[in-house]
């Protein structure tokens, strides 16, 4: 255990350990601005001991968000995540944050038609009256690329150790890899080569942007865990793809929003906090009817993705960081003794921002979370946070 609490390099940044403190979506904005509830989060998980913590879902545009009130990249929120960056340094940690578009997976009704390689059913924001996704042309493309770059660059000038590109859960560059939704014609749809042409472009013109020396990780699905979608064959092609582009490292994740929303959390559902957060009456009566054949349940074992990610420990040289089911003694030196770089943490934390401390001074072995995922229905009902802490 001692190994895991020593520093590590990820490009100019310095970690005191292996730890990261995960993106999950906190809810703790105004107006698509930070709160000082958020700041506070994320200063706890410093002082906690996490070496990076990284803030949830930066959209790079207005119309990059799922909802209205999701946080943006520009004027008004950076004062805030400037503050927040320098309370995380003070706090001795490092500090990232999560770059993403949601595509088609829109609620926000100020967006009539919303962005995706091709156009499909918005399964996701239907009942918001968002019905299809427009396919987006090459110049969308250019644009969304040019909102990733400007997004990246005025974060690191305002301070941030890093960022992480989001090509998972089934969000834009994630809905161009997946074979599901990606149904283009043309030089970015159709073979893996193709489907993978705008993320690769993404990442680059981020990178030109802030240079080589900045840690740019991603976030990529194992899969997507369903029949017809990205595949651990595709992730391991697209793996090799990044490691020759320089990327810092991999987040090794999996799910896709509107099909598998539970594979990667594992555990119970929350239905029924589900449905009362339900942003219209009939996305409630829908939850309440329908929810509990749609949305399917996995269970929690630890380290759940741990051997479809050896598959890709295997395929490249280039720094992996384990996400899945972490919350043991046990379970980390299992992760190490894989080769694995870094270890992601999410709920274990949002149970006990101080669980670093207490399992590096042997005072637990365990996480108490119980992985009820109750936390997932207070993100919609004012921030992110343990119920069990409540008892």
């Amino acid at each position: 255990m001692k190994e895991v609490f020593t520093s590590r390099v990820l490009k100019s940044t310095i970690l005191k350990n292996a730890f990261i403190k995960t993106a999950t979506f906190e809810g703790m904005y105004k107006d698509g601005i930070p709160t000082q509830k958020l700041i506070d989060l994320h200063t706890a998980m410093a002082k906690g001991g996490v070496g990076l913590t990284t803030v949830s879902y930066g959209a790079v545009s207005p119309d990059a968000r799922s909802f209205k009130h999701q946080m943006v990249i520009n004027e008004q929120s950076l004062p805030q995540l400037k503050r927040l960056a320098e309370s995380v340094h003070q706090a001795g940690g490092k500090v990232s944050i999560q770059l993403t578009h949601c595509g088609y997976f829109s609620k926000n009704t100020a967006v009539k038609r919303p962005l995706a390689p091709s156009k499909v059913f918005n399964e996701y924001g239907c009942l918001s009256g968002i019905w299809f996704s427009k396919a987006m042309t090459k110049a969308d493309m250019a644009q969304v690329a040019e909102h990733f770059a400007n997004a990246a660059k005025v974060l690191q000038d305002i301070g941030f150790d890093a960022i992480e590109l989001h090509m998972g859960h089934g969000y834009l560059l994630s809905q161009f890899l997946s074979p599901w939704t990606n149904k283009r014609k043309d030089a970015y749809g159709g073979s893996l080569e193709n489907r993978v042409r705008f993320p690769l472009e993404v990442y680059q013109k981020v990178a030109e942007k802030v240079g080589k020396d900045f840690p740019i990780l991603v976030k990529l699905n194992l899969s997507d865990g369903f029949k017809g979608g990205f595949s651990l064959a595709d992730c391991q092609y697209v793996a090799k793809k990044l490691e020759n582009l320089g990327c810092a490292a991999l987040v090794l994740s999996g799910g896709f929003t509107s099909r598998t929303p539970f594979y990667l959390m594992r555990g119970a559902i929350p239905l029924r906090g589900m449905i009362k957060n339900g942003t219209s009456l009939a996305e409630k009566i829908t939850m309440a009817l329908f929810g509990p054949f749609i949305i399917k349940k996995y269970k929690f074992t630890p380290n759940f993705f741990l051997e479809q990610a050896k598959t890709i420990r295997k395929t490249v040289k280039m720094p992996l960081v384990y996400l899945g089911g972490v919350d043991s003694k046990t379970g980390i030196e299992k992760i190490v003794a894989a080769g694995f770089e870094f270890i992601a943490l999410g709920r274990p934390l949002i149970h006990d921002p101080n669980f670093l401390l207490k399992l590096k001074a042997n005072e637990i072995e365990k996480s108490g979370c119980t992985r009820c995922n109750q936390c997932v229905v207070e993100m919609d009902r004012g921030g992110v946070r343990c119920v069990i802490n409540d008892k």
